[in-house]
């Protein structure tokens, strides 16, 4: 069964942005995808749209695959932000990389796109889990605090030596 994949590809060439979904179809998915080259364009695709993936060439006349993830990291959207390009050395891919994209495929390497995209869709799920579990934690720990500091009765929680490490409200009406 095909999976539905939502696809923004900054690119200026329409023949290697045509390449990108098709090799995405091989691998079982069904991409739904939009082809910027701006910034402008990729701000606006952002904004009105939500996106599984962003495949960015590297370099176009107006734009750059460093300044479009920086514009993604602009929203705080986590979306896995592949660069896919023909030209750049190892040395440029590395820095990219290092600056917060995911990947990098080489355009006459394709064969390494959907195990990319497998990947790198898998770890965006598992930081989205991680947020949702650090957000349900934090709200815990927000109603925890709120009983006992609400509770009419005291309630102190003292060590064995007998320092005190919380004393709520009511407790300290005792004194």
């Amino acid at each position: 069964m095909a999976r539905d994949l939502r696809v923004l590809l900054v690119e200026d060439s329409p023949d290697d942005a045509e390449l990108l979904p098709r090799e995405l179809r091989r691998g079982g998915y069904t991409p739904r995808w939009l082809r910027v080259q701006t910034r402008e364009e990729l701000r606006t695709a952002l904004e009105r749209e939500t996106w599984d993936l962003v495949l960015a060439d590297y370099s176009l006349p107006r734009f750059s695959a460093p300044e479009a993830f920086a514009v993604v990291k602009e929203t705080g959207l986590d979306l896995p932000f592949i660069i896919v390009s023909g030209g750049i050395g190892e040395d440029i891919a590395v820095a990219a990389m290092k600056s917060g994209a995911h990947d990098y495929l080489m355009k006459g390497n394709l064969h390494r796109l959907l195990p990319a995209v497998v990947r790198e869709l898998r770890e965006a799920a598992n930081r989205a889990g991680q947020r949702e579990a650090k957000k349900a934690l934090l709200e815990s720990e927000h109603r925890y605090r709120m009983l006992w500091e609400t509770a009419p009765d005291a309630v102190v929680l003292m060590d064995s030596q007998g320092t005190i490490h919380f004393a709520n409200p009511a407790a300290t009406c005792l004194s």
